[in-house]
């Protein structure tokens, strides 16, 4: 609330003021939550002066009012679900990848992060035809692989399919932190029509980038994590898009089981984690957060020319 000064409302005199401030009342909201005809009483103020002005700050300040029903039909105009081309996974995901959500993937090397992410990437630039933006950390995107999927996927592949992604190389983590803040910028400002349907971002492989920053000699790790995470969540939610990233795992130090890599500080970054894991030919897809789905509950995928598909028998 805005400090109570002469020149904010015509009623609001020198006098008043000066009584005002004699009684502590420094504010809108010192005035608003006080009891005026005490504050009248014990020093001599018109009450009637009192209310007018506490009308005055009251509509100056107040927020506008907005319906339930219309926030509700706000929020549900700004959230897209997109699919990731797999539909166990869907499932599992409660009908797929939503904007202004970070979900992560996270699984050891060679476990079918990569082939996830590019599959995604397919199903909406070839399915929902939507815009998708690539980050590659680690030189792992394949264009002629992505390709590859789209050629199975079963939709028609027109000339203009593949000017829906876009692709960016980030080695570290100050070239991913600036490219984030251009994308935000570029997407904020419509520089070209390929923002205006900019439905998902891809980050593989967040770790990669991280990593090198962390212990040893590099003090600022820590903040840079932080400063990362909090781009992420407000490219996500500012943008109205869905932002997949890829992680490693780690083991734990009792159990043994393997969990997400970059500690608890980054734990809490992803709205939603998965985590993938190879055997026997098939990957298996555990849900381990989430806000709308019960977790602790998997779908096993197998992966073939047209990217990550369901299995009808998984062994």
């Amino acid at each position: 609330m805005s400090t109570i000064r002469l020149g904010i409302c015509p009623s609001l005199t020198e006098s008043l003021h000066a009584r005002l401030k004699e009684a502590g009342i420094k504010t809108a909201t010192d005035l608003i939550v006080a009891d005026l005809e005490a504050l009248s009483q014990n020093y001599e103020i018109p009450y009637k002066e009192l209310v007018a002005l506490r009308r005055v700050l009251l509509a100056q300040n107040a927020s506008f009012p907005v319906s339930g029903a219309d926030m509700y039909e706000t929020a549900m105009a700004s959230i897209s679900i997109l699919t990731t081309g797999c539909n166990r996974v869907d499932d599992l995901l409660d009908g797929g990848l939503y904007t202004g959500e970070v979900t992560e993937i996270a699984g050891e090397i060679a476990a079918g992060k990569t082939q996830f992410c590019m599959t995604c990437a397919s199903a909406v630039i070839c399915g929902a035809q939507q815009n998708v933006y690539y980050i590659d950390t680690c030189g792992a995107l394949s264009l002629e692989r992505v390709l590859q999927i789209a050629e199975h996927s079963g939709k028609e592949i027109e000339e203009s399919t593949f000017q829906r992604m876009r692709c960016y190389q980030a080695f570290d983590v100050f070239s991913l932190l600036s490219e984030l803040e251009n994308l935000r910028c570029n997407i904020l400002q419509q520089t070209d029509d390929f923002y205006s349907n900019l439905k998902l971002l891809v980050v593989d492989n967040i770790a990669s980038v991280i990593y090198p920053v962390l212990g040893g000699q590099q003090m600022d790790g820590h903040g840079l994590m932080v400063t990362l995470s909090r781009k992420l969540k407000q490219l996500a939610v500012d943008c109205s898009i869905a932002i997949l990233i890829t992680n490693n795992v780690v083991s734990g130090d009792w159990d043994r089981n393997r969990s997400a890599a970059l500690g608890k500080t980054w734990s809490h970054v992803p709205h939603t984690r998965i985590i993938i894991t190879a055997s026997d030919g098939h990957r298996q897809i555990s849900l381990v957060k989430s806000s709308k789905m019960q977790t602790n509950t998997s779908v096993s995928c197998v992966i073939t020319e047209a990217g990550f598909c369901d299995i009808t028998n998984p062994g």
